[in-house]
């Protein structure tokens, strides 16, 4: 069986990540749970020419919520480690694989495949995906056969979001600039950055958190600016309010951004036609992931707590600023220092994924969980691949005309 590292260099790399504790691979692969138990779980089925065997479910099929789920991160699959998306049918079998991975752009070759992972896809009606990488160089669409139709080079980065008319995607590219791209072509139509966001807010000095002031010796000097520190904002989602929401939300309009920006423990609405900041709330998160937003006017948050005990799910009154736990980590050892993602379903079930655990969960209103997924490095005991995100869809999502390779029978 093919594996990771496959070189010289990349296995003193790797041996020399562990030795000093950097884990320059953690992109792909984190330490399984000394007290880890997977009693109870059995591996998912597969359509022939699928094999994920460190794939690994326990399910209530009478109680979890009927759908289709798109499991996202690095796999075993097909005999070697693999960035992928799979797509799992409503009855619990992956039915389609895309193998996600880069070619050169502007000359540039892209990072070694387990060096990087995905940490942004949406899929489209017609079954092609929009993704990009952590570590990665480009935006990129895959159709429904897994075919690259279009690459856009850049440093996207976290999140991939699309409009509510499906034909653009909110991304970012780069340290501070909010991008917006053509479903159709990867053509970027808008881009904000965060100094032009800066400048229409300048009362919201909250922004600039991370920016030093420079010792001027006693000189009393004007109009200054200082460096920024590492880190400055760390974009890791954005969401445009649906319009079927925006009713729901008081001051908001549909196509508001909703974004996190992990480094100042904030969440904010930025309007992106007049770069107003309509509303922001620092300090109920620390170190937050993937804010949405919910029919009840209420923004959900993944409060990743990082570096305490636990994580949680909480949602925020934003006329109020009432902070509310949708789900309390303690409940099922739910800790993900970083990345994560959370999302609350029609029926009230919330899905959560825990990359760092390599594992996500759907729990019902009463907090049972009645789905579970883990993600095994096949043939070790000490290491596990990372899930990036489990997402779930409705059984009518997709348009199964459209799709250029339909699914096998």
């Amino acid at each position: 069986m093919a594996s990771f590292p496959t070189t010289v260099k990349d296995v003193l790399l790797e041996l020399s990540s562990y030795a000093s504790g950097d884990f320059k691979d953690e992109s792909i692969r984190v330490p399984r749970p000394a007290d880890a138990d997977y009693s109870g779980f059995e591996p998912l089925p597969a359509t022939p020419g699928i094999e994920v065997p460190g794939l690994l479910i326990r399910a209530d099929r009478s109680a979890m919520a009927d759908g289709w789920r798109m499991v996202t991160g690095a796999f075993a699959l097909n005999g070697d480690m693999e960035n992928a998306a799979l797509l799992i049918s409503p009855d619990l079998k992956i039915v389609r694989a895309w193998t996600l991975d880069e070619i050169p752009v502007d000359e540039l070759e892209p990072r070694p495949k387990f060096r990087k992972l995905v940490h942004g896809l949406d899929i489209l009606r017609d079954g092609s995906v929009i993704f990009a990488f952590e570590g990665g160089m480009s935006l990129q669409r895959f159709n429904s056969c897994g075919e690259r139709d279009w690459t856009t080079g850049g440093g996207f980065h976290h999140s991939v979001t699309l409009d509510d008319a499906g034909e653009t995607v909110w991304t970012f590219n780069g340290t501070g600039t909010i991008a917006q791209v053509a479903v159709g072509d990867g053509a970027i139509l808008r881009e904000i950055s965060m100094d032009a966001v800066i400048a229409a807010n300048p009362t919201i000095d909250i922004l600039e958190l991370r920016r030093l002031h420079p010792n001027d010796w006693g000189k009393n000097t004007r109009n200054t600016e200082g460096e920024w520190m590492p880190e400055k904002y760390h974009f890791n989602d954005v969401d445009p309010l649906p319009a079927t929401m925006a009713a729901s939300f008081d001051g908001f309009r549909a196509g508001d951004l909703l974004l996190s920006a992990r480094s100042l423990n904030m969440v904010f609405v930025l309007d992106p036609e007049s770069l107003e900041i309509k509303w922001w709330r620092i300090g109920e998160t620390q170190r937050q992931h993937d804010p949405d937003w919910l029919s009840s006017g209420e923004i959900a948050v993944l409060n990743n707590r990082m570096s305490r005990d636990f994580s949680e799910i909480v949602a925020i009154d934003p006329v109020s600023f009432r902070k509310s736990v949708l789900f309390d980590g303690r409940d099922n050892d739910f800790y993900t220092r970083i990345r994560g993602k959370g999302q609350i379903l029609d029926n009230g079930d919330l899905i959560v994924t825990s990359p760092q655990q390599a594992r996500a969960f759907e729990v019902d209103r009463q907090g049972e969980v009645v789905f579970e997924v883990v993600n095994l490095k096949p043939d070790s005991e000490t290491v596990n691949y990372v899930i990036s995100e489990l997402k779930w869809l409705p059984r009518d999502y997709f348009e199964m005309e459209a799709w250029k390779c339909p699914l096998a029978n």
